[in-house]
């Protein structure tokens, strides 16, 4: 497993100062806890921190930004660890990375006024938790890694699954965050941030909360945030539709679209049904009946449901080129009726449809193991994206498709495979194309996803110029799709961002930065945004 090189840096006094108030197992610089943390999901080795800060409350975040301006060290945020964009490594030698995954209390769940303030290492799976029996969720409810991810995280580098066809991004469902700033000011957003008033509102002057979402943490670390929160619907149900070509299927999810009768849903090709089918909790549905069957409204639904997928299995999913699978809510059961019969006859002319046990499972147990990091046979795996207007699907799709039959030759010598899934995030298709070859397992990957389960190809050697092809094949992607006016969220340190605003766009970004990281300290290199 090759990981970065361990070095001698002396680690500041500032930074033994704080390990002497806050503990000393909160402030790490051990060889292995520095190599471990210069990876990221896809890019390693990187460079080294310096020192990596877990705090487990407010105040000893606080006092680590604090401690590291004081040494003159640049500040690097992460989350739950699940990014590939270099979001959470440091971009030169003298950083340190506060891992917020410690900043984990349940601040408040205000029933009457709709809200939930968490701190930001809260997984997605202990938000959903919190809000049991209240009869409430939030809009946007969590990526399917969300037994790792953080809120945190989803706030930085912007997600989208759960409650997303019909609610959008997870930024439109916060009300206000809490930052710590680079120089240790702590800044509340939104209504939260107005004397003597609750966070139940966003607005009320400039939305300084947008400022923070999709950040990647260039302008702070993120402490605790607040989201909205409705009523749970009360009715869901489930479609799932074959399609012979992408094209099909992506006309298929635009009217769909269009409708608004969809919470959440996806479009996979059968490379990626293969893949799912082991490592997605596809067919971990046969594992899971006793949840499918705990999710019927009544017992007896329940076990037929859970009898349902049995016998379904996985085939009939790779009998198509395509499938789509879809979750539907409602408040009353006419409504969601109505609902079905309208989507099912846009996907009945556009398609055919086949059993729904894929989002059926994936309801049962939303948050399951992250496996999905790595392929059937361990293959490594990385995704790339865009979202682009409802209209320019039909393009896209066909764009796409070129540039992956031109890469053909490159991608065989290499032994990539590529895989697609599509989703629709409100009035936004979204695509995400994603490669598996064969690489070495990082440590990061085993932590993850379980020492038992990478056993067989721990010793799998590093494959240094697979790695950099897909390198190349994730650039073309992002240089295509911005061609296309497609817009990425994820940008960190990888995807195309300065190249693809106005001139004045940017410049007004990095006042904003020098604004609030007057020295540069937080996170630079983060958006293209480097230090002062």
């Amino acid at each position: 497993m090759a990981l970065a090189q361990p070095t001698t840096e002396a680690r500041p006094p500032a930074l033994d100062a704080l390990a002497g108030t806050i503990g000393a197992d909160k402030v790490l610089s051990d060889a292995p806890t520095r190599a471990y943390y210069a990876n990221d999901v896809f890019w390693q080795p990187g460079i080294e921190p310096t020192a990596v800060i877990l705090p487990t409350t407010r105040e000893e975040a606080v006092a680590a930004v604090r401690a590291a301006a004081e040494a003159g060290l640049d500040i690097v945020p992460r989350g739950g660890g699940m990014s590939y964009t270099k979001g959470y490594l440091p971009s030169a030698p003298g950083s340190v990375v506060i891992d917020c995954r410690g900043l984990k209390q349940v601040v408040e769940v205000n029933v009457d006024d709709r809200y939930i303030t968490v701190e930001s290492g809260c997984t997605w799976e202990q938000v959903n938790a919190a809000l049991e029996g209240t009869g409430l969720r939030t809009r946007y409810w969590g990526p399917l890694s969300g037994v790792n991810a953080t809120v945190g995280g989803a706030l930085s580098q912007n997600s989208a699954f759960f409650g997303s066809a019909r609610h959008g991004t997870v930024a439109d469902s916060v009300l206000g965050v809490t930052v710590a700033l680079a120089d240790g000011r702590v800044v509340t957003t939104g209504s939260g941030g107005r004397v003597g008033t609750r966070p139940f509102t966003r607005y009320g002057g400039p939305d300084l909360t947008g400022l923070f979402m999709g950040d990647n943490g260039a302008f702070g670390v993120k402490l605790a945030a607040t989201l909205a929160l409705f009523p749970r619907p009360a009715e869901v149900d489930f479609l799932s539709f074959g399609f012979k070509t992408m094209d099909a299927m992506a006309a298929a999810q635009v009217e769909i679209a269009r409708t608004g009768a969809v919470c959440e849903g996806f479009g996979i090709d059968r490379n990626k049904a293969e893949h799912s089918a082991s490592v997605n909790r596809i067919s971990d549905g046969l594992r899971s009946l006793g949840n499918v069957a705990a999710s019927g409204k009544t017992l007896l639904g329940g076990l037929k449901d859970a009898a349902k997928v049995a016998t379904a299995g996985t085939s009939f999913i790779k009998a198509h080129n395509f499938t789509l699978h879809l979750v539907l809510e409602a408040d009353t059961r006419a409504a969601l009726d109505a609902s079905l019969a309208t989507v099912r006859a846009i996907g009945n002319h556009h398609g055919v449809e086949i059993d729904n046990s894929v989002p059926r499972v994936m309801r049962a147990k939303p948050f399951g193991p992250v496996r999905g990091m790595l392929g059937l046979n361990g293959e490594r795996w990385v995704p790339i994206h865009a979202v682009f207007p409802l209209s320019s699907a039909a393009e896209v799709v066909r764009a796409n498709a070129d540039y992956f039959e031109s890469q053909r030759p490159m991608m065989e010598e290499h032994r990539i495979t590529y895989s697609v899934m599509s989703m629709t995030v409100g009035n936004e298709f979204f695509l995400e194309p994603a490669f598996y070859w064969p690489d070495e397992i990082t440590p990061l990957h085993e932590k993850s996803v379980g020492a038992e389960t990478v056993k067989p190809w721990r010793d799998r050697p590093a494959n240094p110029a697979a790695r950099e092809a897909v390198v190349r094949l994730r650039r073309g992607t992002q240089e295509l799709y911005a061609s296309l006016g497609g817009v990425s969220w994820q940008v960190a340190r990888d995807y195309p961002f300065r190249e693809v605003l106005t001139p004045e766009t940017w410049s007004l970004l990095s006042d904003i930065k020098r604004a609030v990281d007057p020295d540069g300290r937080m996170n630079p290199g983060s958006l293209g945004l480097a230090a002062s």
